[in-house]
């Protein structure tokens, strides 16, 4: 048996930090007042009460499909969200949200660029982006249509700060995404390039364990994988404008400046 060497102690091999849930982070906004609690398994079906009808039992079957994509803890914004997707639009504002403009993403041109994903595989990477924090919900009383933020940095800490692409206010350091990633690349793939971008905004590496432990990515090899299909796109190294910082990825393109 050997003896323990004297010197600096040993670090513990599990390195990666927790990632805080959407709910820990406490996003803001109404849609993130009220979260429901989902027992795993929930099968709306069996429900035999003759008082849950109509909108009641609409969303106590939305609840069930969710459920597992937020570990069970559904904000009402995810309800809202999954209604939006039914309409096969996304309503993204430009800029501030009581800009009083905005433009429409359709779902079905991301499904015809990508015809190996499903509408419900669609979906469930538009619901997955959500409970990682890419997105947020934001409800508009003055369109009637809850509109959808996609994050530039979110907070660290819960009830930070959080930077939406699009505010007038982004600094330098904050890192966006093209609008077309979007409709050109997989939800999860375009997920992994703002990590990637996030991380080296930061003058970090990004790791691939600590994705790994982000909800909807399946550990450290599925990351790589991820990561992998990043570089590849070309939209790591993305840059829009001679406007842009070198660690900035634009959202806008050459031809808008000219």
């Amino acid at each position: 048996m050997g003896r323990n060497k004297p010197g600096k102690p040993r670090r513990p091999r599990n390195r990666v930090p927790r990632q805080l849930s959407l709910e820990e982070l406490q996003p803001p906004g109404e849609a993130y007042d009220e979260w429901f609690q989902v027992e795993p398994g929930m099968d709306a079906s069996r429900i035999q009460d003759p008082r849950v009808q109509g909108d009641a039992l609409d969303i106590m079957h939305r609840l069930a499909r969710l459920g597992p994509l937020y570990d069970y803890k559904v904000p009402k914004a995810a309800i809202f969200l999954d209604t939006v997707i039914d309409t096969g639009h996304l309503a993204v504002p430009e800029g501030p949200v009581d800009a009083d403009a905005g433009r429409l993403i359709p779902i079905q041109d991301i499904a015809a660029a990508h015809p190996e994903f499903s509408h419900d595989g669609i979906r469930e990477s538009i619901h997955r982006l959500h409970a990682a924090a890419a997105l947020l919900v934001v409800t508009d009383e003055q369109h009637d249509v809850p509109f959808v933020r996609f994050v530039a940095k979110k907070p660290e800490q819960p009830g930070g700060k959080w930077s939406f692409i699009g505010d007038p206010d982004l600094v330098a350091s904050t890192v966006c995404m093209p609008g077309e990633m979007w409709n050109e690349l997989p939800l999860d793939v375009a997920a992994a390039v703002g990590f990637i971008r996030a991380s080296n905004a930061r003058l970090e590496t990004a790791d691939p364990a600590v994705y790994g432990t982000h909800n909807g990515v399946n550990g450290t090899k599925h990351a790589r994988e991820l990561f992998a299909a990043a570089h590849a796109s070309g939209y790591v190294d993305y840059k829009g404008c001679e406007a842009c910082p070198a660690g900035h990825l634009c959202t806008r393109t050459g031809k808008d400046e000219e």
